[in-house]
């Protein structure tokens, strides 16, 4: 298994034991415990514009020394969701006031307690102002050993309570963990003796068959109780994974101390960058969108005087004696209103017979044959154009083609004598039949008398 993790989205910075410790992908670095927070907030800077695709984003890892925890019953006339009231009932644990610290907590789901964890808010700010000066995003900033257990438990296949054992060079960590997150952490600076009397202190209340888990270490000066299981990654691989997590949004409801006086000046800083690329983006598309709409319109614009010139053309040449008028169309639709009106007299243009008219008689003529004359026929083409219909119709009998001319004549048509044509059996029409197209001339009701026509 390789030594380092990578991080993507950003990187961490954490306070050690010997100073500072930086990471950004696989890249790693230290600087000394003195080194100035600027100082810190420009290297990791360089660090990101080293490696490749990095972002300026970090995870603020917190030494234990430097942090307070407690886990105990909650007073019932405190509401857990009341953040204030919580961290002002923590002043009772901590030996800090609700001004000076920022806190994060959660309930535990087996036993309602609350465990709490802690800092104070003036040691870290600078660090926080000078990494947000160098256009860092601090995205979380969370305790070293819970970046440790966050990630075991992560991986984790038995997802079951453990104690986990962390060690360092001159110090050990104890944290107990479960489903809702750490609920025990203690720090010890003689890691064997201290570490070995908290494990006789806490013998009585761990199960024989919960997990310690050890990290730092390949072996113990005493038997801690339970199940021991052996770590393969070193701390710093774990811490690396944990800022993963961080970063990419799946810390979960574990605390984190970006809050309160430590939370961002900016709520935007985070989407400031995006933001700006976004309104570059607007408008570039505005300024697109409106040459778009400036050239559309003048092509519109050309097109609307190409097709006013046509129609002055056309104007002149249907009136070529008038001057052609400045309201072309008004004038238009005027003289087609005169020529509406004008029906009624008699130099009246004569307006086209309407087919629809016409096919209803045709209809009504074809109708009549086939019920008085007891005639079969099949429609083969029929054309109408101003009254004059050609129509050609194929049938058994030559005689049938008479008897439906003299139905047409009986509902106002002018027949011409029609032809026939014998046609020889087909495949589609297995019988001789014969076929004739006939021409008949349709006159309004107002020019026949329609008395005697059998309907």
């Amino acid at each position: 298994m390789s030594d380092r993790f990578c991080i993507d989205g950003g990187g961490l910075i954490a306070r050690t034991e010997s100073g500072w410790f930086l990471q950004v992908g696989f890249e790693q670095t230290e600087l000394a415990a003195e080194t100035p927070p600027k100082v810190v907030a420009e290297r990791f800077a360089h660090l990101c514009d080293s490696v490749k695709g990095a972002d300026k984003r970090c995870v603020l890892g917190v030494p234990s020394g430097e942090c307070f925890f407690v886990c105990d019953e909650l007073p019932d006339s405190i509401d857990a969701k009341d953040r204030s009231a919580v961290t002002f009932e923590l002043e009772r644990h901590f030996p800090l006031d609700a001004e000076s610290m920022v806190a994060d907590y959660f309930v535990r789901a087996a036993s309602g307690q609350i465990a709490a964890v802690a800092i104070e808010t003036r040691r870290h700010q600078p660090t926080v102002d000078a990494l947000e000066a160098a256009g860092i995003e601090v995205v979380s900033i969370l305790p070293t050993a819970f970046l440790i257990a966050r990630a075991f438990y992560r991986s984790d296949a038995e997802k079951s309570p453990f104690t986990l054992l962390i060690f360092a060079s001159t110090s050990a960590e104890s944290l107990s963990v479960d489903g809702g997150g750490v609920y025990r952490w203690r720090q010890f600076y003689d890691a064997d003796d201290e570490l070995r009397r908290h494990q006789a202190t806490v013998a009585d209340q761990v199960d024989a068959s919960e997990r310690t888990v050890i990290v730092g270490r390949s072996e113990l000066t005493f038997q801690p109780r339970g199940r021991v299981q052996w770590c393969d990654r070193d701390a710093a691989r774990l811490a690396a994974e944990g800022a993963g997590l961080a970063l990419g949004g799946r810390w979960g409801r574990w605390p984190d101390l970006r809050r309160g006086d430590l939370a961002p000046s900016d709520p935007l800083f985070a989407v400031a960058g995006p933001l700006r690329k976004l309104a570059v983006a607007a408008t570039c598309c505005f300024l697109i969108l409106s040459i778009a709409a400036w050239y559309r319109g003048n092509r519109l614009a050309a097109e609307s005087e190409s097709v006013r010139q046509q129609q002055r053309a056309v104007f002149a040449e249907a009136y070529p004696g008038r001057r052609v008028p400045v309201m072309l169309m008004r004038t238009v639709r005027g003289e087609h209103s005169k020529t509406l009106g004008s029906r009624g007299r008699g130099d009246a243009i004569k307006l086209p017979v309407p087919a629809t008219r016409v096919l209803k008689d045709l209809y009504r003529g074809l109708e009549h044959a086939q019920r008085v004359g007891g005639v079969r026929l099949r429609l083969m083409d029929l054309k109408i154009v101003d009254g004059v219909c050609s129509l050609t119709v194929r049938v058994v009998d030559a005689v049938q083609i008479g008897t439906i001319a003299k139905s047409l004549e009986t509902i106002g048509f002018d027949v011409t004598p029609p032809a026939a044509e014998q046609i020889d059996p087909s495949k589609d029409e297995p019988i001789p039949t014969y076929q004739s197209t006939l021409s008949a001339v349709w006159n309004p009701p107002a020019n026949r008398a329609e008395e005697g026509v059998e309907s």
